[in-house]
Parts: structure tokens; C-alpha cells; sequence
């Protein structure tokens, strides 16, 4: 007998040292990994905008706090969801929402871009520091992450009313077990309730599904937290997060139940799985354990927020290190003056392969730009509107330079006509700049971005009607932006804009685009030209040509 304890204590002693080397191991490929990835952008493939945007959905109740939510529309006009699958660099699921509401959301105030960039420059010195950081952050990685804030977001859950029958068929059940010790017959009993309350587990169960996931995922968020409070520099930068921990350690003592059963998925071993739900199973723990812990939760909603914002920040912070790191030489820090001037070099939009970069200068001016299609004026605007808010966001922008004010940000460009609603184009854009109008006479700067501005109707009301609206929207302490193919505005707006614009030429029957943005209107004519090149009959060409020399003598 002692031979063979001796034994088992020998192979649980290897089964330990073999865990331990393969756990040891494992880190250590880990962290080559991360080293290896540093810089790199994710796989797209497998990024899911409909789970990571649930975050930033269920806190667009809480905009009181900030400046602005960049709302769908101008998240489709500046292809917000391409930009943030090109810069999410976060390990956590948590980072992953935290970053992608961080994206459209600006804050009132400086502080928590101020704090976001601190620590990606202590990340960005010390590698030790980053290694670490990302090797914790994996607690948080796969893709059950997500559903940890709905622990604080989900419907609330009402407590069933036969509650306390639950807690007399587990002490049944107990006494059960123990009586079985003097009678066999009490086993029959015990397979009895164990019956009912399978149907009891499993119907709970469903019910609270996506709340036991959370309360799972609750316990790694806070591991993870404790573990990244643990480490100096970033407990320096978050003095907060001691305290917050210090609070949620009653909470997660109460869910040993969730725990046990977090811990037998995370070793993958289905026995010792299957062992523990057949125990919860009997005894109704799973059951008992949730409404047991349910009124804590609640009272404890606002630290499960900032839990979420920790562990969210830390990692967004990640995230920008390593944009920045991928970016080098190709990126600066923006700088928001209060003189409403906007002073960029070097601009590339983040989407494009080696895009051509520009600069641009106002001074107290707006910009009216000029040009034809695939020019690049379009593309241009688009540039200046994501890193405006990739600045105010995450403090990052792609340019050598870009100082600009601190401001709201609005836009224009990608409108369709809605067969269903019934609205007309014109009427789509009408409602949009109507909005804009509004904004306008805020007491914050805004910024105004227009593409083609009423090109739903006809010339003279769309030139008319355009001129009307960009010098009331020039007012105050705004800026617009608008590109046009309408020529006419050049000379009715020349007090209140800047007149720019990108060009073309003609060579070998080709048409050659520099995506340059030129100082001055645009003067020439290459419409017509064009028709020509791609061979359309000589008599239409030869039309377009009088009706121009007509309508110019008019």
C-alpha cells in the first residue's frame, strides 16, 4: 500500500514538472512572439465590428461626459471601421472594444489623452515593461473576452420567485448523500432530485447565459488587473487601480463556483469539467451561486465600469505604442491650437499605400478645393478628418506636423437615396447640413467636411444654395472643408475661403494624377478631353466643344 502511494506521489510530481516546463515555455514563445508581432497589424479576417462596438453602443448613454460621438455617418464617410482594423493593435478583447470606442469618441477635455500618451511612451522606452504588459493582457484574449461587459451593460436579470425550493432540493440532496452512508435506499433519492434539479440547472442556465459567461470572464479581468496594478510603472501611472482591486476582491470571492468551473475549460480538462458540472448539477450551486452574487454586482456596477476602463486604457496604450512604432518617421503628435488655424505637413491618409504626402496652411481661413474625378481632392479631405480625430482620439496623427484646434467633427460625403424611408438624395443632404447649421453656432470649434455639396439638384440652385450655406457655416470659430467640381463658387467665395486644388495632365493619351494639392482655383478643362481619349465619336466631342464656347460667351 505505501509502495503504491509512493507511486501515485511520483507521477503527480512529473505530471507537475511537465506542466510547469510546458507553462514556463509556453510564456517564453509568447513573449518571442510579441516581439516578432511588434508593429504589426492584425489579421482583418478575423476582427468582429458587431462584437467590439457593443462596448461603445451601450456607453453612448453616458455622452454627457464628452465632446463628442462620432455617429455612424461620419464613421461611413471617413471608413472609421478600415482605420480601426489597420491601427488595433490591443491583445485583449477588452482593449479591443475599449480601443474602438475610444476611436469614436472625443472627450471634453485633454486628461485621458494626455494619460493615454504618457503611458504608450513608457511603453515605447521599455520593453520589459511592454512584454509584460501584453503577456498579462493574454489572460483576456479570446473571443469570450467580449461579453464581459455585458456584466455591467445586460438587461437586468429578475430573481424567480421559486428561489427558495431551490435551496431546500440542495439540502435535500445533501442530506441525501449523507444518509445513504446508513441506508442505501436514500440514493434513490438522491438520483431523484438530482434529476429535478438538472432541469432546474439547465433552464437557468440558459436563461442567465450570457451573465455566467461575464461573471467568467469578470474573474480574468480582475486577475488581469491585479496583476498589472502589481507591476510599479504601471501602478504609477494608475494610482487608482490598488483601490479599485481592494474593492472587487469581496466580490470575487463569492463566485468560486464560476471560477472552478473558468478553471477547468482554461487546463481543457473535460473530465475534471464534466466531474464539477455533474457536482454543480446536484447541488444547484451554479444556481445558487448567481443569485447569491447578483445584488453585489449591481451595487458594484460603477467599479466593474472602471475595471473595464483600466484594463481598456492599458491596452489602448498598447495599441498606440505599437501603431506608432509601425509608423516611424511617418507620424507625429498633434498640437491643438487656439488661434483656429490648421498647419499640417507631410498628411497621408492611413488606408492608402504609399500615399502621396501634402501640406496645407490657413491661417483663420476655410478651404474651397477644386478638381476632377480621381484627382485626389476627395481623398484629401477624407485624410484631414481621419487624423483629426485619430489626433483628439489617440493622440497620434499621420504627418510630419498638424496642428490644428480642439474641435467637433462633421461630415458630408458618402449619401444615397433610401428607397425604403423614401427620402431623395437632396432630401438626405438637406437633413445632414441642416444639422451642420445647428452644430455651427455651438460655443465649440467645429470642423465641417463637404464633398460635392448639393449636387442632387440643378446648377444654378446648387451653386446658389451652396455659396448660402458655406459662408453661414464660415462663421465664427469654424472650419469647412469642401471640394466641388463647381467653379463658380471660386469667385463668390473668395473673401472667406482658400482656393486649392488637384490637377491632372495629359500625356501620351494617358492621364496622369500627381495627388498634389496646388495653392490657387483650378483653371483648366480636361472634361471633354477625356471623352476624347476613350474614343467616343467625333460628333459628340465636337458638340460639347461648341456647347462649352456658348455657354462661356453667355
Amino acid at each position: 500500500m505505501l509502495i503504491l502511494a509512493y507511486i501515485i506521489l511520483a507521477l503527480i510530481s512529473v505530471y507537475l514538472l511537465i506542466y510547469l516546463y510546458k507553462k514556463n515555455f509556453s510564456v517564453q514563445s509568447q513573449r518571442e512572439e510579441l516581439k516578432r508581432d511588434w508593429g504589426s497589424a492584425k489579421n482583418s479576417r478575423y476582427i468582429d465590428i458587431d462584437l467590439i462596438e457593443n462596448y461603445f453602443l451601450n456607453t453612448i448613454t453616458e455622452s454627457s461626459e464628452k465632446l463628442q460621438l462620432i455617429s455612424d455617418k461620419i464613421a461611413d464617410d471617413l471608413y472609421i471601421n478600415d482605420v480601426f482594423k489597420l491601427i488595433d493593435r490591443t491583445v485583449s478583447r477588452v482593449g479591443q472594444q475599449f480601443l474602438y470606442a475610444r476611436l469614436r469618441t472625443i472627450d471634453k477635455d485633454q486628461t485621458e489623452l494626455t494619460k493615454l500618451d504618457q503611458f504608450a511612451d513608457a511603453l515605447t522606452a521599455d520593453e520589459r515593461l511592454r512584454l509584460d504588459t501584453q503577456t498579462t493582457l493574454q489572460i483576456l484574449e479570446k473571443n469570450d473576452s467580449y461579453y464581459f461587459q455585458d456584466l455591467i451593460y445586460a438587461k437586468k436579470i429578475d430573481i424567480p420567485t421559486f428561489l427558495p425550493v431551490v435551496y431546500i432540493l440542495a439540502c435535500l440532496n445533501i442530506l441525501c448523500l449523507i444518509c445513504t452512508i446508513f441506508h442505501p435506499g436514500f440514493l434513490l433519492a438522491f438520483f431523484g432530485i438530482f434529476i429535478i434539479n438538472t432541469g432546474l440547472h439547465y433552464w437557468n442556465k440558459n436563461k442567465v447565459s450570457v451573465h455566467t459567461s461575464s461573471l467568467g470572464e469578470f474573474l480574468k479581468a480582475f486577475d488581469t488587473a491585479k496583476k498589472l496594478d502589481a507591476d510599479a510603472k504601471i501602478s504609477a501611472q494608475f494610482p487608482d487601480a490598488a483601490n479599485l482591486i481592494k474593492e472587487l476582491t469581496p466580490l470575487k470571492r463569492k463566485m468560486i463556483g464560476v471560477k472552478l468551473d473558468n478553471m477547468a475549460e482554461a487546463d481543457t480538462v473535460m473530465i475534471g469539467y464534466m466531474l464539477f458540472e455533474l457536482l454543480k448539477i446536484a447541488f444547484n450551486v451554479e444556481f445558487i451561486v448567481f443569485y447569491a452574487i447578483i445584488d453585489s454586482l449591481r451595487a458594484k456596477k460603477v467599479a466593474l465600469k472602471k475595471l473595464f476602463k483600466f484594463i481598456g486604457t492599458v491596452d489602448t496604450a498598447v495599441s498606440i505604442s505599437s501603431l506608432r512604432h509601425s509608423w516611424e518617421g511617418e507620424y507625429c503628435k498633434p498640437v491643438f491650437n487656439q488661434e483656429n488655424c490648421l498647419d499640417i505637413e507631410g498628411i497621408k491618409h492611413p488606408l492608402i499605400v504609399n500615399c502621396v504626402p501634402n501640406d496645407l496652411d490657413l491661417q483663420h481661413k476655410n478651404l474651397l478645393l477644386t478638381g476632377s474625378n480621381m484627382s485626389g481632392k476627395t481623398t484629401f479631405i477624407r485624410s484631414v478628418g481621419v487624423n483629426m480625430i485619430l489626433g483628439q482620439t489617440l493622440f497620434t496623427c499621420m504627418a510630419k506636423k498638424f496642428s490644428m484646434p480642439y474641435s467637433k467633427i462633421f461630415s458630408s460625403i458618402t449619401i444615397s437615396d433610401s428607397l425604403l424611408e423614401e427620402k431623395s438624395y437632396y432630401f438626405e443632404e438637406m437633413r445632414i447640413i441642416k444639422n451642420f447649421i445647428e452644430e455651427s453656432v455651438s460655443e465649440e470649434p467645429c470642423f465641417f467636411i463637404l464633398d460635392e455639396i448639393f449636387k442632387g439638384t440643378n446648377t444654378i440652385e446648387r451653386v446658389s444654395a451652396g455659396k448660402a450655406i458655406l459662408s453661414y457655416l464660415a462663421k465664427g470659430n469654424n472650419f469647412v472643408f469642401v471640394s466641388t467640381h463647381d467653379t463658380e463658387l471660386n469667385e463668390l467665395l473668395k473673401t472667406e475661403y482658400e482656393h486649392y486644388h488637384f490637377s491632372e495632365t495629359i500625356a501620351e493619351e494617358e492621364l496622369i494624377f500627381d495627388h498634389t494639392i496646388k495653392k490657387g482655383p483650378l483653371k483648366t478643362r480636361n472634361a471633354i478631353r477625356i471623352l476624347e481619349i476613350n474614343n467616343y465619336p467625333a460628333s459628340v466631342i465636337a458638340d460639347a466643344n461648341a456647347t462649352v464656347d456658348l455657354i462661356m460667351k453667355d
